[in-house]
């Protein structure tokens, strides 16, 4: 009988251990084969498996996080369980974090409940799960060759209530802070003088400068100054040479702006004179406006523009109505109420003959990608040098890189405007009432037959909506991947939100869920009362994301098995 027990004793080892003697097999990516994937799950009884992917190159370590009894735990690719499945968290190879971004460090955070402690990369512990928060910080000197290459850690600091522990990475206590309560602050009392207190050290305040015509605000080369003084309830200003006292522009300009060097323009009432540093006029006749751009000034009398070199010879006459985006090589105008484009010496490039332009530039590039044109109220897109890219038939037509879009964590992202990408999908359009799309050689890529079509935060999908009568809001939206030009889910919802991964939040009504990108329902929809609760993506590990509401995870791994863990 004992003998027997023996027996089956050291067939159950064998069976726990065969994953150890055999190296795992997985892909490129890290994601294991689905046989070894199968036996993994069948024989240790894991829930989840993330990809492997290499931690260390000295030594080297590839390891996989792995879901046991909806905990976390480290596996190597030879199946040896580095630590076993006891962590609610293991935050050191949370590739989400900011301080796992740029490599992983050689001793992981991890968590269980709300504490906090550390292990090696080898998975021994070194500080106990105790602590209310731990981070490592980085050697600074150190310099790495590779991602891969482990992050030495000068120190580990751990907080536990009031309390702040410097460690060193072998778990040595160095030093020990102590916060100090709000009610043992001492009282401070308030001074009512706001100004910045000085040192000896602190320079002094300059000396200010008065002459004859008033003090100077402003002190330039050669001497010269720009002056102001009070004069009947409002400052004016002019220009002296602080050598001889000599007024050179009398002090009775509103402002004096200095458009290059040795020149000033001077506004008074509206009007715009020319000066050089000797307060001689340059131009004989004032001006309803003086600008310079690189290098022409841009002229304004009796409501109309002209263009000046910088020796102030005419370029044009004055025929403008008005200037607009502009650069060293190109500037939009408007003459006889059509919009053209002229090259700042001048020379038309674009006629006019368009109710409006505008100029998309090239985001990482100089110079201009292309102008967007209008005509007879409606849209299209011609070359830099004037050629028709497009036909001008579009209500409107926008490329999607320069539409503003929301950040995929919810946050409004900062407008892009006219700033074109080389790298944008699609052309949204809108003819006949309708939208469609074209491509980046502008030819037809979906059919303009949707009431209403938006971006989503991913290139190859775009929200799209019917009108529909029967509905409370009168329009329903579904998901068109772009690509195969097919919706993947019905026309019965009214929000979707691309958050990451390969998922989409889906909104019916008062209903949230979540699909992914062939339209399949993962989690289902349920009623939410407050926005608050919506869903968010990170992806934690390779091949482990997780799906967050509130207190509701989900974890998906490699292989897209799912797991529900709940805190409530």
């Amino acid at each position: 009988m004992k003998m027997k027990k023996l027996f089956m004793l050291l067939v159950l080892l064998i069976t726990s251990n065969q994953f150890a003697q055999t190296k795992l097999t997985y892909d490129k990516s890290g994601v294991l084969n689905r046989v070894d994937y199968d036996k993994l799950i069948g024989t240790k009884k894991y829930q989840l498996i993330s990809a492997f992917d290499t931690v260390s190159m000295k030594p080297l370590l590839v390891y996989a996080i792995y879901l046991k009894n909806n905990k976390f735990g480290i596996l190597d690719n030879n199946a040896k369980e580095i630590t076993p499945a006891i962590y609610d968290g293991i935050e050191g190879l949370n590739i989400s974090y900011t301080t796992v971004m740029f490599g992983f460090h050689e001793n992981y955070p991890v968590k269980i409940g709300k504490k906090y402690g550390l292990i090696s990369n080898t998975g021994k512990q070194i500080l106990p799960v105790q602590y209310d928060y731990i981070h490592n910080e980085e050697k600074r000197s150190v310099k790495r060759n590779h991602k891969k290459e482990v992050v030495i850690d000068s120190v580990v600091v751990a907080n536990l209530g009031d309390e702040e522990l410097i460690f060193t990475p072998k778990g040595k206590l160095l030093k020990k802070n102590v916060e100090m309560q709000n009610n043992d602050a001492p009282v401070i009392e308030e001074s009512r003088d706001y100004s910045f207190a000085r040192n000896s050290n602190d320079e002094k305040p300059p000396v200010k400068i008065t002459t004859p015509y008033g003090n100077v605000y402003e002190k330039l080369d050669n001497n010269l100054a720009l002056v102001q003084n009070k004069v009947d309830k409002f400052y004016l200003q002019g220009l002296v040479d602080l050598s001889t006292n000599k007024l050179l522009i009398p002090v009775e300009f509103n402002y004096i702006t200095k458009p290059e060097k040795g020149r000033f323009i001077a506004i008074k009432d509206k009007k715009y004179l020319l000066y050089n540093e000797k307060g001689e006029l340059l131009l004989p006749e004032t001006y309803e406006n003086i600008d310079k751009f690189n290098t022409i000034y841009r002229l304004k009398k009796n409501g109309k523009l002209a263009i000046f070199d910088l020796d102030l010879k005419p370029l044009t006459d004055f025929i403008y109505d008005s200037f607009g985006s502009a650069s060293a090589d190109f500037m939009v105008a408007k003459k006889d109420k059509k919009y053209g484009v002229i090259h700042p010496n001048g020379t038309e490039i674009i006629p006019f003959e368009y109710e409006n332009i505008e100029v998309y530039f090239n985001r990482y590039e100089t110079g201009i990608a292309f102008y967007k044109v209008k005509l007879n109220a409606k849209e299209g897109f011609i070359s830099k040098e004037g050629k028709p890219l497009t036909e001008i038939i579009y209500e409107s037509i926008v490329p999607e890189c320069t539409i503003e879009e929301p950040s995929p964590y919810g946050e409004m992202a900062m407008p892009i405007d006219h700033d074109y990408h080389n790298k944008n999908a699609y052309f949204i359009y809108k003819k006949d009432n309708k939208y469609g799309l074209l491509d980046n050689d502008f030819k037809n890529l979906i059919p303009n037959e949707y009431d209403y079509l938006q971006k989503s935060y991913h290139n190859d999908f775009v929200f799209v909506s019917k009108k529909d009568s029967s509905k409370k809001t009168n329009d329903v939206s579904s998901i068109l991947n772009i690509r195969s030009n097919k919706t993947i889910v019905s026309f019965d919802y009214n929000y979707f939100k691309y958050f990451g991964g390969n998922y989409f939040m889906i909104s019916q009504g008062n209903k949230l869920g979540v699909c992914n990108f062939e339209g399949k329902i993962i989690i289902p929809l349920s009623t939410t009362t407050n926005y608050d609760e919506r869903f968010y993506y990170n992806k934690i590990y390779q091949g482990l994301e997780i799906i967050d509401k509130r207190k509701d995870s989900y974890y998906i791994d490699s292989q897209k098995n799912m797991v529900f863990i709940s805190d409530k």
